[in-house]
């Protein structure tokens, strides 16, 4: 009888532990595809200069860090996303200065 209870105890204990353990994984959207706040950063970045454009950026990597650090993000991850974000960021300035400069360029339409 004794025996019987330690058993069924322990298996208990195991389906306790099988239950109170993470079935599912956190999946992250790509900060690449977050097209929204990629413009707007730009945007900003590029109507700022100088030590107010540095704590804007600072702010908003600040921000992305810690948004992704309470999701459960591993570190490598963040820095991953923040330099992809970093990448995406400058890629729109690039593409919206060259769209401004072919737009008041007469010789950049047909």
């Amino acid at each position: 009888m004794k025996g019987e209870q330690t058993d069924m105890f322990d298996i208990l204990d195991q389906q306790l532990a099988r239950a109170s353990s993470p079935v599912s994984a956190v999946y992250h959207f790509p900060v690449e595809r977050e097209v929204g706040l990629i413009r707007e950063t730009a945007r900003i970045l590029e109507k700022r200069t100088g030590s107010a454009a540095d704590r804007f950026w600072q702010m908003t990597c600040r921000r992305l860090y810690a948004r992704y650090q309470v999701n459960g993000m591993a570190e490598l991850q963040i820095k991953e996303a923040l330099a992809t974000f970093t990448y995406a960021v400058h890629a729109e300035m690039a593409r919206a200065a060259w769209d401004e400069w072919t737009g008041d360029n007469p010789r950049g339409a047909a």
